[in-house]
């Protein structure tokens, strides 16, 4: 087991402490650069999945409105008649749900995370008769 361990000669030098701090410090600087670049990035990929997922529940609602005819759309009617799969959640905001609000003056399904939070989709629907 001791094979890998080498005693040092007299001619050679560990690092000194000095070369240790500098090491250390630009390693500090280079996490304090990375980090929040990877943070952000993160906070981004999930805003931008919130908004495919919300793509999806506009799609889902506007075909169900299409077929059925019915414009009070809820999660358990997309789910019961398999439009969704299962209520999806928010990545970005866990304290807030997704909400569905058909403008039937406009004929247009809104996605948005929250009651008062920005439209994230929108699909435009027609009744066919």
């Amino acid at each position: 087991m001791a094979w890998f361990v080498k005693a040092l000669n007299k001619d050679e030098k560990g690092f000194t402490l000095i070369e240790l701090i500098v090491v250390i410090a630009i390693l500090g600087i280079l996490a304090a650069i990375a980090v929040p670049r990877y943070t952000g990035t993160l906070n981004q990929a999930k805003v931008n999945a919130d908004k495919a997922t919300a793509q999806t529940i506009a799609e889902a609602a506007a075909r169900y409105i299409t077929d059925t005819g019915d414009t009070n759309v809820t999660f358990t009617k997309l789910v019961q008649n398999k439009y969704l799969d299962a209520q999806p959640t928010p990545q970005s905001d866990k304290t807030n749900g997704f909400v569905i609000n058909v403008d039937t003056t406009n004929n247009v399904v809104n996605v948005s995370i929250g009651p008062n939070g920005s439209t994230l989709a929108s699909v435009k629907y027609e009744i066919i008769q």
